[in-house]
């Protein structure tokens, strides 16, 4: 019977499962469902229908209690997120502009620190708009940190059209050169500078011209010196520039003399200096310790000889000139020099028979043997220009030089040499207070 039913038989078990395998399941059409309701139910609410694993996560992490270091971190980070605006979104003309402000103010450290910041700042710090705006600051390197880096610096701030680095480049190549060209290509950077609006450069080419810097004696110019001078005072009312045009026209010097506007340009620029209160406090200090050394030489009362005289002078000197650098500061291109000339700075020393001018922050060589002016009464100082003699007289010249001028019975008052008569002392027959050349007999003395 139960083959005729077809339950054991092989051929009624196939017939039996057959229809089976072609029907559904039941249970699929329940799970396609529950897939269907969580499908919509994630599109209503995103957070019910999270995966199981990121619930895991996110109940573990609200059972950990974070310190409060670092939740005060995450609030600061989501404060500055907020508040702060990507750089990116910066456009790189307004970084050359920054730049550009931060070229005249900022010293060179700082602003090589902030070229170091990013691609971006590397590229808008050395850009020509950044660069044609370094000011005094970001160039004043000292000698001893020259370098290939602040070289190429100074040399890429120049093509960009930077008139201090034009004026600074060319001073320190004129003026420490070892060839030819070097000294060739100051000069154009100097007058480049010039032109392009700068009173120290109109300075400094004049006082090259006065004293045929870089060339023979004959090269000397006087005319073209005093045109800059006066160039210099009408444009920029320079206070050097019209303390040299002054005594141009109390000497006749390279303009026809006129002594009465001499004297008014000389006062002018003696009304300037008082209002530098460094000056004055520098003069002060100088006075107060030269005082101080007189006293105690006065004292010891040794002093019966001619080099006696010479060397108690120097020491005043010394010391009036110690005194007046602690008030007074030298220019970046003056520093310069004056430390690349320093055995003790940079290892550099001047050419047999050069000598550098007496002022204690000028730093100005010569180029030629005997091409600053001496001293007419010592011969023992030497001055790139008449500027440098006036104000190296009121800060320390004068007490080493009033001595020599008392034992040879020359006598002079102080009233007598401020910038409204003679700078420095003057012997009798000698114009300007100036020797350009041979010394005095006395210095021929002291020096025998």
């Amino acid at each position: 019977a139960r083959d005729v039913a077809g339950a054991t038989t092989r051929r009624g078990a196939r017939e039996r499962v057959g229809p089976r395998a072609e029907e559904p399941e039941r249970g699929g059409e329940k799970k396609r469902g529950r897939a269907r309701d969580e499908k919509m139910a994630a599109t209503d609410s995103p957070a019910v229908a999270a995966p199981s694993s990121t619930v895991a996560r996110a109940k573990r992490k609200a059972s950990e209690t974070p310190g409060r270091d670092a939740l005060e971190r995450v609030k600061t980070r989501r404060r500055a997120g907020a508040t702060a605006a990507p750089v990116d979104a910066v456009p790189d003309d307004v970084l050359e502009v920054i730049f550009g402000h931060l070229a005249r103010d900022s010293t060179p450290r700082e602003y090589h620190d902030a070229t170091l910041t990013c691609k971006r700042f590397r590229d808008a710090g050395t850009s020509k708009r950044a660069l044609s705006d370094a000011g005094e600051r970001v160039l004043a390197t000292r000698a001893k940190d020259w370098n290939n880096g602040a070289s190429a610096f100074a040399d890429a701030a120049v093509a960009a059209g930077s008139v201090f680095a034009s004026f600074f480049v060319g001073s320190v190549k004129f003026y420490s050169a070892k060839t030819k060209e070097e000294r060739t290509a100051g000069a154009a950077l100097l007058a480049k500078a010039a032109v392009n609006g700068s009173p120290d450069a109109h300075h400094t080419l004049a006082i090259m011209h006065f004293n045929g810097s870089g060339g023979r004696r004959k090269d000397k110019d006087p005319e073209a010196g005093a045109a800059l001078c006066a160039r210099g005072n009408i444009l920029f009312n320079s206070v050097p520039a019209k303390r040299e045009l002054g005594h141009c026209l109390q000497d006749g010097f390279g303009v026809e003399r006129d002594v009465a506007l001499g004297k008014k340009l000389l006062a002018e620029a003696a009304a300037e200096d008082t209002q530098t209160p460094a000056i004055d406090i520098a003069v002060s200090a100088a006075t107060a310790a030269a005082a101080a050394v007189e006293e105690r030489l006065r004292k010891r009362n040794d002093i019966n000889t001619l080099q006696e005289a010479v060397t108690a002078s120097r020491e005043v000197s010394n010391a009036a000139r110690a005194a007046a650098r602690e008030h007074l500061h030298a220019t970046p291109e003056n520093r310069f020099l004056l430390d690349w000339f320093n055995p003790d700075v940079c290892g550099e020393v001047l050419p047999p028979g050069m000598h550098a001018c007496s002022h204690p922050l000028c730093g100005r060589v010569e180029t030629r043997r005997h091409e600053f002016r001496r001293c007419s009464c010592c011969g023992r100082v030497r001055y790139c220009s008449r500027s440098c003699q006036s104000l190296d007289w009121r800060l320390q010249h004068k007490f080493a030089c009033l001595p020599l001028l008392e034992l040879y019975g020359w006598t002079e008052s102080d009233a007598e040499s401020v910038d409204g008569g003679s700078v420095g002392p003057s012997p009798p027959g000698s114009p300007g207070g100036a020797d350009f050349g041979g010394a005095s007999s006395a210095a021929a003395a002291v020096e025998a």
